[in-house]
Parts: C-alpha cells; sequence; structure tokens
C-alpha cells in the first residue's frame, strides 16, 4: 500500500527540485503544525486503510481470527493466528449483538430499552451474570500499543508482525485504538489504555472474549512505547495494583509509600490525574487510600514488557542523540519537540517531567517493581540516549532488562520487517524467542506456586 504513496513522492520531488524541496522540509520540519502532522500521518489511520491491511494480513498470514470489537466502550483490534473456537464463537455472538442493536433502533422505544438491558451491559455486567457460572479456558495475551506520536496508529504496518507473534506464541494479541490528537491530549490515551488492560485482567471481558487472560505481556513502539511504560507507573501510582514486590526490606515499601501520598497529595484531585478506570467518586478515593474495589482486586503489572523505540521522555531538553538524530527520516528532532508540545499543552498546567507523561523521570521505588523488560532502539535513533539511560536505572535497582540497538534502522522501524529489511526481519525473530521465553517461564513459575 505505501508503494503508489512512495512514487507520488518520488514523482514531486523529480519535478520541484532537490534544492526547492530540501529547503521546504527543513522549514517545516524544524517546527511542524499539529495540522501538518495530522494531515501527514493521518491516511495510515483511515479506517478503510485499517480495515484493508487487516483483511490483507488475515489472508496472507491464513491468520484463525482478526476482528475489531469494543472493550470498556474502546475499539480493540483482537488478532489470532492459531485457530481458538472459544474466542471465535464469543467473537459471532458480539456481531450478532451489534447487528440486532442495528435492527432495535429501528424499532419502537420500548423494544430498543428492552434490547438494551438484555445486551447493551457493560463487560462488568456481564461478568456477573454469566462469567461466575462459566469456566472459561486460559489464554495468554499480548497487549500491544501501536505507535504514530499519538497523532496516528500504525496498525496497518503492525498487523503482519503482530500475526507472526501470535503464530510462535499462540497468544491472542490485543490492540486498543486510543484516543489521538490533536482533539484529546494528555491523559486520555493513557487512561483508555489502562482502562483496557485492567478489564483484560479483571475478568471483565471474560465472557466478551470467551477465556480468561493468562499470562500478558505489553508490547509498545515510540509513543506505544511511552503507554506501556506509563501503564507500569500508572498502575501503582493510582494504586490500581496491591504493591506485592520483589523489594527487600520495609525502608523501599516506605519509600514507594512515601512517593505514592505525596503523588496523590498533589495531583489526585486534578482532572488530569483522576484514575483511568471508570469509578465513582467514593470508589477512587478508597484507590487512594489504599482500598481496592472486587473489580480491580486482580489487575496486576505486566509479566513482561518489550519496547521498540520508545517515547520515555518528553521533556526538550536537547540530549546528544537528539542533536544527532535531527535529520531521521522518520522522527526528526523538530518533530519530536512539536508532537510533545502536542500531546501535553502548557494550558495543562502539568510537568513534563510527571512519571506518567514521561516514564524516564519514574522514581527507584516504582521502576524496582517493573516487570522483565527488553528494549529495542535504533543507533541513529533521537530517542536512543533515553532508552540507555532508562536500561541502565532499571538494571540498577534490579530489574530484568536488556537493550539491544540495531543499525541502519530508523525510528520505529519494526514495521520494516514486512518490507524485506533483513535487519527488521533479525528483531522479529529475537522478539519471537524472547516472547516464547517470558510465557514459558510465567507458566513455570505458575505451576510451581500451585505444587508449593
Amino acid at each position: 500500500m505505501w508503494m503508489p504513496i512512495a512514487a507520488a513522492a518520488a514523482s514531486y520531488y523529480a519535478i520541484a527540485g532537490a534544492d526547492a524541496t530540501s529547503s521546504r522540509a527543513a522549514q517545516v520540519l524544524a517546527s511542524p503544525s499539529s495540522d501538518l502532522i495530522k494531515r501527514a500521518w493521518g491516511t495510515i489511520s483511515l479506517p478503510s486503510v485499517k480495515r484493508l491491511s487487516l483483511d490483507v494480513s488475515r489472508i496472507l498470514k491464513g491468520a484463525a481470527v482478526a476482528e475489531k470489537i469494543q472493550i470498556c466502550g474502546i475499539n480493540c483490534f483482537v488478532l489470532s493466528q492459531a485457530p481458538f473456537p472459544a474466542l471465535s464463537a464469543a467473537l459471532k455472538r458480539y456481531k450478532r449483538q451489534k447487528e440486532r442493536k442495528m435492527v432495535a433502533r429501528l424499532s419502537t422505544i420500548e423494544e430498543i430499552l428492552d434490547d438494551d438491558s438484555q445486551e447493551d451491559r457493560s463487560p462488568r455486567q456481564r461478568r456477573s451474570s454469566s462469567s461466575s457460572q462459566t469456566a472459561y479456558e486460559t489464554k495468554d495475551v499480548i497487549f500491544h500499543l501501536t505507535g504514530g506520536g499519538w497523532f496516528s496508529h500504525t496498525h496497518a504496518g503492525d498487523f503482519s508482525y503482530l500475526m507472526s507473534w501470535s503464530s510462535a506464541t499462540y497468544a491472542v494479541i490485543i490492540c486498543p485504538e486510543y484516543a489521538l490528537l490533536p482533539e484529546y491530549t494528555f491523559p486520555t490515551a493513557i487512561n483508555q489504555v489502562c482502562e483496557v488492560y485492567c478489564a483484560l485482567l479483571s475478568e471483565d471481558t471474560d465472557s466478551l472474549l470467551g477465556f480468561r487472560t493468562g499470562a500478558i505481556i505489553v508490547t509498545g513502539e515510540s509513543a506505544g512505547g511511552n503507554l506501556a511504560a506509563a501503564l507500569c507507573v500508572k498502575l501503582y501510582c493510582d494504586r490500581l495494583v496491591p504493591v506485592c514486590s520483589p523489594v527487600e526490606n520495609c525502608e523501599n515499601i516506605i519509600e514507594y509509600d512515601d512517593f505514592t501520598q505525596d503523588y496523590h497529595n498533589a495531583k489526585f484531585h486534578q482532572r488530569e490525574h483522576t484514575p483511568g478506570i471508570s469509578l465513582s467518586k467514593s470508589d477512587a478515593q478508597d484507590i487512594v487510600d489504599g482500598n481496592f474495589p472486587v473489580s480491580l482486586s486482580k489487575a496486576r503489572m505486566p509479566d513482561a514488557m518489550m519496547l521498540s523505540c520508545p517515547a520515555l521522555n518528553l521533556c526538550l531538553s536537547p540530549s546528544p542523540s537528539r542533536i544527532m538524530g535531527v535529520g531521521d527520516p522518520v522522527l526528526p528532532t523538530g518533530l519530536l519537540y512539536s508532537i510533545s508540545k502536542a500531546y501535553l499543552p502548557e494550558s495543562c498546567g502539568i510537568s513534563r517531567s510527571d512519571p506518567i507523561v514521561s516514564p524516564y523521570f519514574a522514581p527507584d521505588c516504582i521502576l524496582r517493581l517493573f516487570p522483565p523488560t527488553l528494549l529495542y532502539a535504533s543507533s541513529a535513533d533521537p530517542l536512543l540516549d533515553d532508552a540507555v539511560d532508562f536500561n541502565t536505572r532499571l538494571r540498577r535497582v534490579g530489574v530484568e532488562s536488556d537493550l539491544r540497538s540495531v543499525p541502519h534502522m530508523p525510528h520505529a522501524f519494526w514495521g520494516l520487517g514486512s518490507a524485506g529489511f533483513p535487519e527488521a526481519k533479525q528483531v522479529h525473530r529475537e522478539c519471537q524467542r524472547w516472547l516464547k521465553e517470558h510465557f514459558q517461564r510465567f507458566h513455570f513459575n505458575t505451576s510451581c506456586d500451585e505444587a508449593a
């Protein structure tokens, strides 16, 4: 699909001339506007483009499941390379319910209300009536957060390698379509990501998907990498999971409690930092007080996390890699700064060093609770220095973390494997091995705990 676009671009440069186009590009990329970014990147986020890419990937990869549903009111892609009858049956039920709702809209008001009372219930209500009576199969999940600088979703380029990941691990892929700029700024996207993630682990989605989540690994690229790391920070800052961490002494636990209490004293009553879960005011305050609603009691940190070129630091300060990466073909430094300003406008009154905005600045007492982490970065990526520093801090506090630098690749290169780039294809082979290893580790540890 990108070939016609590339041909059109090549024709334009040939007609306009290198000098003219280079000077115009330099002026625009020095400080691109939100409107320009949206127009430039928005095409890959068009529903028709996503749908076509999904259908093509399903045919070429022979995927058993490739559908889009709503979880907590948020559109999510659900992918499975291997046949999974329970999931397929659940998705068929979901489609039938949507069709009946469309028919009901043409009926009387009484019929609509009756239909909604039976079929329009929230995942939490469905769980209360059916989940408790049904024994659902456990299935591993890869919770993937796509990149696109919060201005677009790169699902169209992600589906192919996600299908390969599913094939290698037999896991189900869940990809939420979080809200985009410029209409939605921080914290809408991270709140939506957090809500879907917690729903997957709290059994709210069992009847919707036809399975219960087993191991869950979070993956993300670029802006999606920011959201993945921010999710881990938010789970603790908003106290959505109990602190049952590998810390070895009381001082570390006290340090964590002091940080989160100070954080909530300063931030909780601001609109931008309300939890991403749809709670009443009393339930939200219970979380701050350390009391967890039943629906959140099974939420936990991801079992592992894998990031590519993550945008961990949205501060505008320069670094060697940002200076050297000023001409990166995907994310030149000027574009990076414009995205940062759009995602967190000054009117929000929130610092760019807030750990949910920039996980790079999360304190050690939170970082030591992170899951095993694998980071990829291009050797010429403007965000390379941030990834190096973040990996160093994770390892320093005892987290199993590894950083792998990939030469000759631009920022956010995961999708280039489908285009035949050998470096990206090698990375995906490594990703598949790493995912399989950590799913196997989860099940081994679970079986040992059950035996004990």
